[in-house]
């Protein structure tokens, strides 16, 4: 005992050590190294990104593997750090690549769904080669995800591009849409999208049941742009004799704002026709609700990051909160999209939004799961709710 006890009168770090607890100077200290090692992994990521486009799934496992490294509760359930990893380069980062934040945890699924079913290293020739033919040989398959009213009856669905390949399976979108946009094949890609949506509100104009349920299409940038793309959507509709009027184009808010003249005047002579426009991820661009005035939009899709902590956090809800009163008194319509929990869904059907989307109603499926769905819906008179569960 008397050794212990000059042991510690003689080593003042040492009584520090013992009386003091040591877990919070460390979990600060492990939490900021955390923060500055994830800013400097993006700056690296997006540099590798700039240099290396044919390889996407590179990247998106290396931030995977950093987001995996830090703990949960610095990245969610800690505000600073929901910020850190949702603040505007990581933002960029995902939403130049088609890439959507959804948690950390599906994240990590996802990139382990593509580890697991396509070990190819792609390099940007053979991605080139292979998407050439992918569309010659109907490879690409239209994904719907539902979209419902506050009473969970569905409206209709956003359709979402996937490639089956035949020796890889499910291509997702961030593996193959970066090169189409950079090679221009993204213009023929985004026509069969258009031609497939469209025939299918053709096949449902007939049924009873699914004639009222619209499409909604993401439309990119290099597509909206291309000098023929009224004339080309144009003929599209007359060939089909669709309802325009169920058929949604989603633009992003940077594309709507980037010359936004001649952005008004081509929506405008697509609205001549029917067409309905809704600005796609809300709160992640640059835009604000000044320019919602001036733009011939029907609809706002509200993203997931700017909604996140509304269950939790009073001033998050509030502005939430305020784009919709407003949004709603310029007669446009708003969707909340990326709603994952019941808790969510109860405080944004209180601020009154039109529409819902998102994984707590349903994951994008393919077609026949889609009308499975409907059916299961319509003939046992069970809610999607119920179905799911």
């Amino acid at each position: 005992m008397t050794a212990s006890f000059v042991t510690q009168t003689t080593n003042d770090n040492h009584i520090a050590e013992k009386v003091m607890p040591k877990k919070p100077k460390k979990t600060v200290a492990r939490t900021k190294q955390n923060q500055n090692a994830l800013h400097k992994n993006k700056i690296e990521a997006l540099q590798a990104l700039q240099n290396s486009m044919g390889k996407l799934h590179v990247f998106s496992t290396q931030l995977t593997y950093l987001i995996d490294s830090i703990s949960d509760t610095v990245l969610l359930n800690d505000r600073e750090g929901r910020k850190l990893i949702t603040n505007e380069l990581t933002k960029n980062l995902f939403r130049q690549h088609d890439l959507n934040w959804y948690g950390k945890a599906d994240i990590a699924l996802a990139i382990a769904r593509q580890q697991a079913g396509a070990n190819h290293a792609y390099d940007e020739m053979s991605l080139k080669s292979e998407l050439h033919s992918a569309l010659a040989k109907r490879q690409f398959k239209l994904y719907y995800q539902i979209q419902v009213n506050s009473d969970r009856q569905i409206l209709g669905a956003e359709a979402l591009l996937r490639w089956k390949h035949p020796e890889y399976g499910l291509v997702t979108p961030d593996q193959f849409i970066p090169i189409a946009e950079q090679t221009g094949l993204i213009l023929p890609i985004g026509i069969w999208v258009l031609n497939a949506a469209c025939k299918q509100l053709k096949l449902w104009q007939s049924d009873s049941v699914k004639k009222d349920l619209s499409i909604a299409i993401n439309i990119s940038p290099s597509q909206f742009s291309h000098p023929e793309f009224v004339e080309q959507l144009s003929y599209i509709l007359n060939k089909t004799g669709i309802n325009p009027a169920l058929l949604k184009l989603e633009l992003t808010e940077s594309l709507m704002l980037h010359d936004i003249s001649n952005t008004i005047e081509k929506m405008e002579m697509l609205k001549s026709m029917g067409i309905q426009f809704s600005m796609d991820n809300f709160g992640t661009g640059y835009s604000s609700l000044f320019h919602l005035k001036k733009l011939p939009i029907d609809q706002l899709k509200i993203d997931q990051f700017l909604m996140r902590d509304i269950v939790i956090d009073n001033f998050d809800a509030m502005i939430v909160k305020a784009i919709v009163e407003m949004t709603n008194k310029l007669g446009i319509s708003v969707t909340a999209g990326g709603v994952e929990t019941e808790q969510q869904f109860i405080c944004l059907k209180r601020f009154q939004c039109s529409s819902y989307q998102g994984y707590l109603f349903g994951k994008p499926m393919p077609l026949n799961k889609f009308e499975e769905l409907i059916s299961q819906v319509t003939q046992n008179g069970q809610s999607t709710k119920e179905i799911i569960e």
